[in-house]
Order: C-alpha cells, then sequence, then structure tokens
C-alpha cells in the first residue's frame, strides 16, 4: 500500500467565474487543513452547465494503490416544477502532476427530479505509478437543459476524499467483464463477486462500501453503454420502471466452506421513467469481523434483484465494492 501525505488545494479562488455557455456559478468554497485528507467545495450551477467542482491534490510517497471516493450531494430545482428530470453525468479523474499522467477516471449518470436531495458517490482504486504530486478533479455536467424548459439551477456539495487515509489496506472488487448485463423482471444476479486472503488492520473492523449504476428499461434508448445495440428493447420496456433492492455480503472461508457471513448493507428502491438513471451507495462497518477468524479466507458478495416490471441493465463499469481492514 502507498503511503499517502495529503495536501488539499482547490484550484479555483474566485466567488464567481463564467462558463464556456456564458452561464455561471455562485460558489461557497471550503477549504480544508493543509494535513487533511479531504476538500470539499459547494457551489450552485445555472443551467445547462459542464463545470470542473473540486479540485484535490496529494502526494504519494511510493508505488501502490490508494482508495479515493467521489462524493456529491445535489438539489435539483427548476421552474418547470417536476415535469422534467435533468440527466447529469458525475465523475472523477486523477492523474499524476510531477511524472507520466496516466490518467485514471470514473463517471455514471444519475437522473435529478425537481427539489429532491440526492447523495451520488464514486469509488476509484488510484494506481500510483509514479511517486509524488497527484491530482484528481471532479466534475458534473448537464447538458441537456435546454432554455425553452425554463430556468433551473442544480446545487451541490462535491468532496473528493482518500477513504484510506491511515494506510489502511483493502481490496476494490469489480466486475469480471465491464460490458453492462440485463437482469430480466424476476431474476437476482451476482453483479460483484470476489475473494483473497484474510488480510487485518489495526482493529478487528471491516468496512465495506459499494456503488451500484442501474437504468431501468422505461425507453428504448439510453442503454448500449459499449455494447452494439440497445439493451432495453421490446418487451424488455416498461414505463412503470424497476423496483430493485440490494444486497452487500461478506464472508470468511475455511477452504471452500463458509463459516460465517454477515450483510453489511441492504437497499430498496425504485427506478421509475422519469428517473430512468440511478447511482446507489452504501458504507458500512462491521466491528470485530475480523476477531478469532474462522477462515482464511475473505469473499465480498453483491447482488441485485429486479422485482420490475421493466428490466433493469447492470452498468458493471462502474458497480464495485470496497472492503476496508481498520
Amino acid at each position: 500500500m502507498a503511503a499517502v501525505l495529503v495536501v488539499a488545494v482547490l484550484v479555483l479562488i474566485f466567488c464567481v467565474a463564467p462558463h464556456r455557455d456564458g452561464t455561471t456559478e455562485r460558489s461557497r468554497i471550503s477549504t480544508q487543513p493543509e494535513a487533511s485528507t479531504s476538500v470539499t467545495r459547494a457551489l450552485t450551477l445555472e443551467l445547462p452547465a459542464e463545470s470542473e467542482v473540486v479540485s484535490f491534490e496529494f502526494e504519494v510517497l511510493e508505488q501502490g494503490k490508494t482508495l479515493l471516493g467521489l462524493s456529491v450531494g445535489t438539489t435539483f430545482a427548476a421552474s418547470t416544477g417536476e415535469k422534467r428530470a435533468l440527466y447529469t453525468i458525475v465523475g472523477m479523474s486523477c492523474g499524476s502532476i510531477d511524472g507520466p499522467t496516466n490518467t485514471q477516471s470514473v463517471s455514471g449518470t444519475e437522473n435529478l427530479t425537481h427539489q429532491m436531495t440526492r447523495q451520488v458517490t464514486q469509488l476509484l482504486s488510484y494506481d500510483v505509478e509514479t511517486p509524488g504530486r497527484h491530482r484528481c478533479n471532479a466534475s458534473i455536467n448537464a447538458p441537456s437543459w435546454d432554455a425553452e424548459y425554463g430556468d433551473a439551477e442544480l446545487s451541490l456539495k462535491a468532496t473528493i476524499s482518500v477513504i484510506t487515509p491511515d494506510d489502511e489496506p483493502y481490496h476494490l472488487v469489480t466486475a469480471d467483464s465491464e460490458h453492462p448485463i440485463v437482469v430480466e423482471p424476476g431474476e437476482t444476479v451476482s453483479a460483484v463477486e470476489g475473494s483473497f486472503p484474510i488480510f487485518t488492520g489495526l482493529t478487528d473492523d471491516l468496512g465495506v462500501a459499494s456503488t451500484t449504476h442501474l437504468t431501468s428499461c422505461t425507453i428504448s434508448n439510453g442503454s448500449r453503454d459499449q455494447t452494439p445495440a440497445n439493451l432495453c428493447t421490446d418487451p424488455r420496456i416498461n414505463r412503470e420502471g424497476s423496483r430493485v433492492s440490494t444486497r452487500t455480503a461478506v464472508q470468511q472461508l475455511n477452504g471452500d466452506e463458509v463459516c460465517r457471513t454477515v450483510t453489511a448493507d441492504r437497499s430498496l428502491t425504485a427506478i421509475d421513467h422519469l428517473i430512468h438513471h440511478r447511482l446507489l451507495s452504501s458504507q458500512s462497518r462491521i466491528q470485530g469481523f475480523l476477531s478469532d477468524s474462522c477462515g482464511d479466507r475473505l469473499r465480498v458478495v453483491h447482488e441485485i434483484s429486479n422485482e420490475g416490471p421493466a428490466a433493469l441493465v447492470v452498468h458493471r463499469s462502474t458497480t464495485k465494492a470496497a472492503i476496508i481492514a481498520y
């Protein structure tokens, strides 16, 4: 695990800045102490907008992996009220300042509805090839709002953080393929699953975090995601959307036998025609899970169930689970 020395820097220091499309943003900047492991910025964007919302610099002393998180709290408000949702793209890109850039990024989509506050999270296991200074930039893109829809704005509070600031060991589990899969009504899939030798930190606690990127088949377009054709086609389409549940479980294995299982998280959500896209996230801490281990390996399983009536697309490139030994 790379040793990380974190210095938080906000690159924008003024309160009103013009966008390339002529819109403006009003921001309130919160600068963290020099030794902070995160940086936060709050601002309001006039729509449509494409904006870098926060920038974070940190120093890594050796090669290795560092787990980074982007958390964005958003509230969308429009003069049209609840008639129209806002399509947004939330992403983070990180790269070296001192050496070859080696840019690594993550992004996902979310439809926001009028006056509903949403918390969107992204996880990135950043592979440090060149020790030294590194920078992560988070951005919000809301390209589809037209002036004929009326006035609208997006208020947000974005935080980039090093999730493992004290050099805790971790594993980020991803799908065995970046291609999306379709979950039919009544089906349950294991979207992410992985096992590895038991590892420990300073305590016996185990942290579990997950992100889940979904699209309900309420319409036929917008669901290609690196595939040659749309994944949402008849008879999979239903404007009523999908009722979805997720479950993240951590197991201890003794050989091939499961000797201990803890469900770290369960969630239930409905994705209707207006929402269409959804980014779900969870974070929990299992007290004492690694004490008196019954096995020699750990396994994490992240399951997604679709109750329908519409089919459900799971975007596996941005559906992940991380476990951290504290």
